[in-house]
């Protein structure tokens, strides 16, 4: 059955005050949305659309560089205020989110449901190409570029691909000379996290 298309005058509380009725119809609408697929705003600079006008504001900053929050215990800044946030728990330590089958603790919630998965052994990303799943859906979306060929990363500086952005964040290094991971125990400085690692042991 397909659903109604609500009316913005609807409104299931009769004693809501006239802001209250805008944001619940406005919250109906946007439910109204999901359901149907609509997706009435469009990027101007790829064919992406979506079904609200915040999502494309901040998917346009893809494209755009634009990074309008910034941390204010470093020059970092972020497209995302929601990025902002789990960045700045990086300087605070701060660790909301606590496993229930361990003693770990995470900074974002989407890292605590991955990690719950090593415990659970839930799987639930299915490959359309193979018989393999995956525990979290950017590591599918990783796999299935092996079977398409998809290379959306490239360099600016020379005309190499790559499947993933982290694999392209670190060639990039190459040409910048950038060295972030510093050692603790000495003044050396590394390019890539596991070389640290490697390093220290």
């Amino acid at each position: 059955m397909q659903p109604t298309k609500p009316s913005h005058n609807d409104s299931p509380v009769a004693s809501s005050s006239p802001s209250q009725s805008f944001f619940l119809s406005i919250n109906i609408f946007l439910f109204y949305r999901l359901h149907t697929g609509e997706t009435p705003y469009q990027c101007t600079y790829c064919e992406k659309k979506f079904s609200r006008r915040e999502r494309l504001t901040i998917h346009t900053r893809i494209h755009t560089g634009e990074t309008p929050y910034a941390c204010t215990y470093c020059d970092k800044k972020f497209s995302r205020k929601e990025r902002l946030t789990y960045h700045i728990r990086l300087h605070t330590g701060e660790t909301p989110y606590q496993c229930t089958y361990c003693e770990k603790k995470f900074t974002r919630k989407e890292h605590l449901t991955n990690h719950v998965r090593l415990h659970t052994g839930e799987t639930p990303y299915p490959c359309t190409y193979c018989e393999k799943k995956f525990t979290r859906k950017e590591h599918l979306t990783n796999h299935v570029r092996l079977h398409t060929g998809e290379t959306p990363y490239q360099c600016t500086y020379c005309d190499k691909k790559f499947t993933r952005k982290e694999h392209l964040t670190n060639h990039t290094r190459l040409h910048t000379g950038e060295t972030p991971y510093h050692c603790t125990y000495c003044e050396k400085k590394f390019m890539r996290k596991e070389h640290l690692k490697n390093h220290i042991r």
